[in-house]
């Protein structure tokens, strides 16, 4: 503690000596906690230091027994006055002040620390909210990039799937048109996709679709060149914008998808992005595809030619064994047997004397024969025609029997519609004799068996009805059903297999939200694979559930139910349980898909009498 004290009180403060000992001059950096003094004294520290002293503690030395309050009018307040005799009092007036100088020291001490601790602790929330910032940030990102990668996995599974499903049917190149369209519509505006297959010809087979009409054309187009707009644009007779192109990879042949831009509403990168991770794939699946067409244009072309002739053909082995016939025989037995009822060789067989040869084959029957020999994995086949040389006058009588059975085969395409023009009639005149100006007329039994005739012609007509419902493809719609009449239109189609068991219906009239025509198939579906999983006569149970806001449709049936290693893998393609050559596994795995497309679902478990289906469907 510094004390500035007048000189001549300097005795008051023997034993304990001041920093400075000044009588009127101060330093200007004096910083005294005490000024000790007479009046006089202090007026003059006070006029000389001003308010850089002003926090001092006074001590006014007093040496009168009273203070003229006068002379203390322009003196800083005192803390204390003590005679100039009172040194112990002085002592103790310095040590309370001493007390509170080393209090405020510690105050200030503790003021400045916690002031320096709140500083860093505002340093250092500054620095977590800006971590915290740049890891929200960070996560931000991370969620934008990994919903995008998971809707880019969603897409491309999506597409995988299709592709799998679709590429074995006929119409895979157009389904496959119209998929990718509802995929890239999603990213942007265009006026058509469409794929570009090279011919032999060095022509472009060009098939396109815009969103509603698909096209086929033979052009002279090279994808490759930059004015493909130009050349397009000369074939199809009007102006062509932008066409974006990508090369089908490892294909058979010249091949290419593209895009014809309108606008600049559709971004390269991202119609880039989108191919790249389909075109390997793509590529793959459609030239099998193209191959596969091309090699049942082949075959179909073969088969063709094979029935169609008037005479024998086989393809037979070294043993004589059948291996493909344009006659009716089984494979495997040898040829002499089937063809020409013999339990050995004929002995002009062109394979014994190694030359087409002429024989009788049969009595009254002689052939000419060709024949040719190849080989397959190491292995020698023949191919032989047998030409009948005693028949040939039969030639132009067999030709016009070929038409009259193509013919029939076309008539009886329209055998369905046709018969319901008979049955409108009968149902028409049955109809008019029923009316009450005609029906008093009739004899009551008379009337009873015009009303079965009406019920037996309204059967007819239903069961026709229902059949080509059935067998018509239409586009998938969802509409609000009654379940219990698709389940009756479907039943008409299945008294033939339920006809050995016994049929338990409890339906209400629900409505779901359906497609008419896959609900029909689905149904049909698992109330024949019900049917046929009950060796002996047993009963197919259909009826209605509600819980958890979902309505439940099960069809059970009292079979042997499913082994649990089939049951875990039952919706999975080619997962059957019926002897090879009985069913190809599809079918639950396709009536799975159909309840999917419908947002609905299919359910299989075992009861203790046999196995239960489930439909499962949203409570409208």
């Amino acid at each position: 503690m510094q004390i500035l004290i007048q000189q001549e009180f300097e005795y008051l403060l023997t034993n304990n000596p001041p920093i400075y000992t000044l009588i009127t001059e101060a330093p200007d950096n004096l910083l005294a906690e005490v000024v000790i003094g007479d009046d006089q004294y202090l007026q003059n520290i006070r006029q000389k230091m001003g308010s850089s002293i002003d926090r001092a503690h006074y001590i006014l030395i007093a040496s009168g027994k009273e203070i003229n309050l006068a002379n203390l009018a322009n003196s800083p307040v005192p803390y204390q006055v003590v005679s100039p005799k009172a040194k112990a009092e002085l002592e103790q007036s310095l040590g309370e002040i001493s007390a509170q100088v080393n209090k405020k020291l510690q105050i200030d001490l503790i003021k400045t620390e916690i002031q320096r601790k709140r500083r860093e602790l505002e340093t250092l929330n500054e620095k977590l909210n800006l971590e915290s910032q740049i890891q929200l940030q960070s996560l931000v990102q991370s969620h934008s990039e990994e919903t995008q990668k998971n809707l880019k996995e969603k897409s491309l599974l999506h597409f995988l799937d299709f592709i799998q499903s679709e590429s074995t049917t006929e119409d895979f190149l157009s389904q496959l048109l119209k998929f990718v369209w509802k995929d890239l519509k999603k990213l942007g505006r265009f006026y058509q996709i469409g794929f570009s297959l090279k011919t032999s010809s060095e022509k472009s087979n060009i098939f396109t679709y815009d969103g509603l009409v698909e096209s086929r054309a033979l052009l002279s187009a090279d994808f490759r060149s930059p004015t493909v707009a130009l050349q397009l644009a000369g074939a199809w007779g009007r102006p062509v914008g932008k066409i974006m192109t990508w090369a089908l990879p490892d294909f058979s042949r010249d091949a290419s998808v593209f895009i014809e831009v309108v606008d600049q509403q559709l971004s390269a990168g991202v119609i880039e992005n989108y191919f790249k991770d389909r075109l390997s794939v793509l590529s793959l699946y459609l030239d099998r595809w193209m191959i596969e067409k091309e090699y049942e244009v082949i075959v179909e072309r073969w088969n063709r030619t094979f029935k169609s002739f008037s005479g024998y053909m086989h393809v037979i082995d070294e043993n004589f064994n059948l291996f493909q016939s344009n006659y009716d025989a089984p494979g495997g037995e040898p040829c002499y047997k089937q063809l020409a009822e013999r339990s050995t060789p004929c002995p002009q067989c062109p394979i014994l004397q190694n030359k087409n040869t002429e024989f009788f084959l049969k009595e009254g029957q002689k052939v000419k024969t060709y024949y040719s020999e190849f080989k397959y994995k190491s292995k020698k086949f023949y191919f032989v025609i047998y030409e009948d040389i005693t028949q040939l006058h039969l030639l132009q009588g067999q030709m016009i029997h070929s038409e009259k059975m193509s013919a029939l085969g076309r008539l009886g395409n329209h055998l369905a519609h046709e018969l319901n023009n008979p049955l409108t009639g009968i149902k028409s005149y049955v109809q008019s004799l029923l009316e009450p100006t005609y029906s008093l007329q009739l004899a009551p039994s008379l009337q009873s068996d015009l009303g079965e005739i009406l019920k037996a012609t309204v059967r007819c007509q239903r069961i026709i009805k229902n059949f080509i419902e059935f067998s018509h493809q239409s586009e998938a719609k969802l509409e609000d059903v009654i379940f219990s009449e698709v389940l009756q239109n479907t039943l008409t189609l299945l008294k033939t297999v339920l006809r050995s068991h016994r049929l338990f219906i409890d339906i209400k009239e629900t409505r779901v939200r359906a497609n008419a025509h896959d609900l029909q198939q689905v149904l049909f579906n698992l109330i024949k694979n019900s049917c046929q999983a009950m060796t002996q006569p047993g009963s197919v149970t259909i009826f209605e559930e509600e819980k958890n806001g979902k309505i439940y449709f099960h069809v059970k049936d009292s079979g042997a139910g499913f082994d649990e290693s089939i049951l875990k893998n039952i919706f999975q393609p080619f997962m059957t349980t019926k002897k090879q050559g009985e069913g190809t596994g599809l079918g639950l795995y396709l009536s799975k898909k159909m309840m999917k497309a419908m947002n609905a679902d299919l359910e299989v478990s075992n009861t203790p009498m046999g196995a239960k289906i489930s439909l499962v469907f949203d409570k409208l």
